[in-house]
């Protein structure tokens, strides 16, 4: 009786472990993002709106959030949700096994983007050669500024706003005529900028850089390739201290920090950055301390 007592204990034990192993190294739900297609702003003038491709600075906007692993995207474009509307009745009938995703069961955005392009301008310039008949020096240019709220779809509060901002400028070129307009991949190259800024910017407002583990002199950060981080960059440390609390609102306005240090990056890797502390740090960096550049 004793040995099957202990047998039982000893298999509660064990279920006991492994549900509390499972629990811990579960990973957290990734927050969930969604992309609303971009206002134009006054700023905009009518003749640089024909050269505007909204859905092309949507569609990298997305493609920039869907590589970075720190989040889940979900789709609002209207031609999309309408396909899943389909999929959803046609999951309803009896030629498929109904698991589509259930009628109000796609998933809700946690933080929603609103991108209002500001400014827009994209052009070419041309000079006639001296002393060379029909023959032009030519430039194209361009400038996208786009910022986007950040809204927190839990209370409807701004979370943040980003301030985003690309251009470009070709080299001059003898050309037989004036005219024309920019080659549209130069609006593609500035879109992927925006989004590649929007994206950077919306870890560093969620997922604050910090110091993971630190071994002598050694430190690991939580931030790899997708990070924009590259070897050689000196980063400050901050110690988080006290929550600031506005006495009128009540709302929290982050923590006090202090400096405590420099590290220079030695080395990204595709999930992780390690960096070694610089001689001039007032104080032991630890664990938990946030970085910034």
């Amino acid at each position: 009786m004793k040995n099957k007592n202990k047998l039982f204990l000893s298999g509660l034990l064990a279920i006991f472990c492994f549900v509390t192993l499972s629990a811990y190294a579960a990973p957290r739900a990734k927050p969930v993002v969604a992309i609303k297609k971009a206002k134009i702003g006054e700023g905009v003038s009518k003749y640089s709106k024909k050269f505007l491709n909204l859905s092309t600075l949507w569609d990298e906007m997305e493609a920039s959030i869907q590589k970075n692993r720190k989040f889940t995207l979900v789709s609002r474009k209207k031609e999309v949700l309408q396909d899943i509307r389909e999929e959803q009745e046609f999951a309803k009938s009896d030629l498929t096994a109904g698991n589509a995703a259930a009628e109000g069961q796609i998933k809700n955005a946690n933080f929603l983007i609103l991108p209002t392009v500001q400014d827009f301008k994209f052009y070419r310039s041309s000079k006639p050669v001296p002393n060379l008949s029909n023959k032009y020096l030519r430039v194209d240019s361009g400038m996208l500024e786009v910022n986007a709220q950040i809204i927190d779809t839990s209370t409807g509060g701004i979370k943040t706003t980003f301030y985003l901002k690309a251009s470009f400028a070709t080299k001059k070129q003898v050309v037989n005529g004036r005219g024309g307009a920019p080659n549209s991949i130069h609006f593609t190259k500035m879109a992927k900028k925006i989004a590649a800024q929007m994206t950077d910017q919306l870890v560093d407002a969620v997922y604050p850089m910090r110091i993971l583990n630190v071994q002598g002199q050694q430190v690991w950060i939580n931030r790899g390739k997708d990070g924009a981080l590259k070897k050689g960059d000196v980063l400050k440390v901050f110690r988080p201290g006290i929550e600031l609390i506005d006495p009128d609102t009540g709302e929290s306005l982050g923590s006090a920090e202090t400096e405590v240090g420099k590290i220079k990056v030695t080395r990204v890797n595709p999930k992780f950055t390690m960096a070694e502390i610089l001689k001039d740090s007032v104080e032991p960096i630890e664990k938990g301390d946030i970085v910034r550049e």
